[in-house]
């Protein structure tokens, strides 16, 4: 067994995940297509012949080292480009579990632990966002939502509810002709868009809200906009809020969102697909203020939390809503009179066959419990919180632009333009030559990062101008490694100017 391709496979996994790379080890060992190619010709190609042979161990287990070598590294501390980074071992380990086990979420009858686990996972999770009495910790046969294929699929099946309450007979009928309107902010997911697309309902259904300069949508327009949209004889059902902007990690007002989907009896959904694991910190929670009052509430684990991907739930106050929105009773599988059929929860979603996603973070919460989550929230606002301070006392060199909570969106300055504001209407006021300057050197300065090795950082139009964007989360960044990215970018745009 020692040495068979299964365990040699696994001891580098394993390895990896123990031993993720650090410190100056590359975050990415950058090759181009052509590269990668004639990498993997030399033991095992990419592609396959029409004729696909079989490939000896020393082969397949030299591909894998290579399929290591060339990934990028999102557990290094220096990889804050996205919005997840920094899997938790336990977690990797865990989805490892699940795999070998493969079976399906939809029966107890299949996975009779999983769907224990399932329940009481979602309990506690609807108990911190607020849904559940906190005494309610008996595991329900109910419980309040299930576990979805990332947010944008949660942001589909919540808006399926909404659209269910408000129409019930388009289910079966179809659409009626009539023009359903929902509501999301101008800095809010795209996910609203697709499922409007996915839903028959038109992307022309969705109405952007202005938003202030950080990302959070102005209540007062976001009223004026179902006004405005009753007026216009059609039928507003839903307001999507943000909890934690893609961009800036903005978070709306959900209590004033709150206010005004009941005066006019809208589903309100929150998208706290990034900002959501605010709520595991005892010091950060206020900035969901007023989720417990929404009808639905997304939550990407697998950012924030290091879960890996995917890990998703979607959480519903009222989850009885879920079998009349969803269930078409199969019997074939789905059948009342086998045992323990009420717990089945395949019907209560859009999916059959659903992989095992909670026992990864089953095992990552019983290993670091509250406490262990709720410092992984504050370690990356502290660690945000020591970049912002760090670009301040730069005398002119980095100039933030935007930003909460975790992220940090900024600008370099070259020295022959310091003094320079980045506000939005310094922006605005920028001559081409400077704004043409400016806005080619993120992405110059990203692709020497990314050609080096040497870190990965995100950069993202705003107000028009090309920015950085600094996302913490990885508990593993220190201080160091902070000071190290933006002496990384300073190095780099000094270069690239002086050239």
């Amino acid at each position: 067994m020692a040495n068979s391709l299964e365990a040699r496979i696994a001891e580098r996994a394993l390895a990896y995940v123990v031993e993720s790379p650090t410190g100056a080890d590359p975050v990415i060992e950058l090759a181009s297509p052509d590269e990668l190619q004639a990498v993997f010709a030399s033991a095992v190609a990419l592609g396959f012949d029409e004729a696909a042979p079989a490939h000896d161990d020393d082969a397949i287990v030299s591909a894998v080292d290579s399929v290591i070598e060339y990934s990028v590294h999102t557990s290094h501390p220096r990889f804050v480009n996205q919005n997840f980074a920094g899997a938790d071992p336990l977690a990797v380990v865990g989805d490892w579990l699940g795999a070998a086990l493969n079976t399906t979420g939809a029966t107890f009858e299949a996975a009779p632990v999983f769907t224990l686990m399932e329940s009481a996972v979602l309990s506690k999770l609807g108990r911190i966002a607020g849904y559940l009495d906190s005494s309610a910790a008996r595991l329900p046969t109910l419980p309040p939502g299930l576990f979805c294929p990332g947010g944008s699929t949660a942001t589909l099946y919540a808006l399926q509810l909404a659209r269910h309450r408000a129409r019930p007979d388009v289910r079966r009928t179809g659409a009626t002709g009539e023009r359903l309107t929902l509501f999301v902010s101008d800095a809010g997911h795209y996910a609203a868009s697709k499922s409007a697309a996915l839903l028959g309902l038109g992307t022309d259904a969705v109405i952007k809200v202005d938003s202030d300069e950080n990302g959070a949508i102005v209540p007062r327009a976001l009223d004026d906009a179902v006004h405005a949209s009753l007026g216009a004889g059609e039928v507003p059902f839903a307001i999507i809020g943000t909890a934690g902007t893609t961009v800036t990690s903005s978070f709306d007002d959900l209590n004033a969102l709150a206010d005004i989907a009941n005066t006019h009896g809208l589903w309100l959904h929150i998208d706290g697909c990034y900002g959501g694991s605010a709520l595991f910190s005892p010091t950060h929670r206020q900035l969901l203020d007023g989720v417990e009052r929404s009808d639905s509430f997304v939550w990407n684990l697998h950012k924030m939390m290091g879960m890996t991907q995917q890990c998703t739930a979607l959480l519903v106050r009222e989850p009885a809503l879920l079998a009349p929105c969803f269930a078409l009773g199969a019997d074939y599988l789905f059948q009342p009179d086998k045992l323990h059929a009420e717990y089945d929860s395949g019907d209560r979603t859009f999916q059959c066959a659903r992989r095992i996603d909670v026992l990864k973070l089953w095992l990552a919460w019983k290993h670091h419990g509250d406490t262990g989550f709720a410092a992984r929230i504050d370690h990356a606002v502290e660690m945000a919180e020591h970049a912002r301070q760090r670009i301040a006392a730069s005398a002119g060199e980095f100039e933030e632009v935007a930003g909460t909570f975790t992220n940090v969106v900024f600008g370099w300055i070259p020295p022959a333009r310091r003094p320079l504001s980045l506000s939005p209407g310094s922006i605005a006021g920028l001559s081409p030559e400077i704004h043409a300057e400016l806005h080619t050197l993120a992405p110059q300065i990203k692709a020497r990062m990314q050609t080096e090795g040497t870190a990965m950082v995100g950069f993202q139009p705003i107000n028009g101008l090309n920015t950085f964007r600094l996302l913490f989360m990885n508990p593993t960044v220190a201080k160091t490694d902070v000071d190290a990215l933006l002496d990384l970018v300073s190095g780099y745009g000094r270069s690239i100017c002086e050239n």
